[in-house]
């Protein structure tokens, strides 16, 4: 019998949690699959349809006059052929490219340690809580906050410019501010200070 070490079980509770909060807030990408699937099979049912009345002498003509025609006797050879399929080909990986790369998430997923609990706030709400956060520094009289992937970018407008202390007072700020959040993926954040001259 092997003993295993105690502190180990916090560590795979934590792996745990984070797999499941990133399992639930993973973009999903249902709009793209449901017009691709529907395309897909308006296409190969009118093709059906086409060739089966076709075949039973009463066609219905859901294609172009000519196509079935021109389809018969084509050859694999052909260069028509050749790009229809190297056509298909590239629309298929296009489509399994688009399943497999997630797409851009609108919540960000936090840190809660709990695997059965998973808690995210939206991107809207983190940039306008952020941004608040910002707004609150001495001097700071507007701040706007855009966040990309793990990054997150800070312009504020200070009353009097004080170089680069103003911006590492804002960065800190925002940094404390995201800190208090507890993302699941670390951010970096990037602060930059102009004067308002308004």
């Amino acid at each position: 019998m092997t003993a295993v070490p105690e502190d180990t079980a916090p560590a795979r509770a934590e792996g745990r949690a984070r797999r499941a909060a990133a399992r639930a807030f993973r973009p999903r990408r249902a709009l793209p699959a449901l017009l691709a699937g529907a395309a897909v099979l308006a296409a190969s049912g009118a093709v059906a349809a086409d060739l089966v009345s076709a075949l039973l002498g009463s066609p219905l003509h859901l294609l172009p006059r000519g196509v079935l025609p021109a389809a018969a006797g084509a050859r694999w050879g052909d260069l028509p052929v050749r790009a229809a399929c190297a056509g298909a080909v590239l629309l298929g990986l296009v489509l399994l490219g688009a399943a497999v790369l997630p797409g851009r998430g609108r919540w960000l997923a936090l840190r809660t340690g709990d695997p059965d609990l998973a808690m995210g706030v939206s991107r809207g709400g983190a940039r306008h809580l952020l941004a608040a956060e910002a707004s609150r520094v001495d001097g700071v009289r507007r701040a706007r906050v855009a966040l990309r992937g793990r990054r997150v970018r800070v312009r504020a407008r200070v009353r009097r410019y004080r170089g680069r202390e103003a911006a590492d007072e804002v960065r800190a700020a925002v940094q404390r501010r995201l800190d208090g959040l507890d993302p699941l993926r670390a951010m970096r954040v990037r602060a930059r200070v102009r004067r308002d001259r308004t």
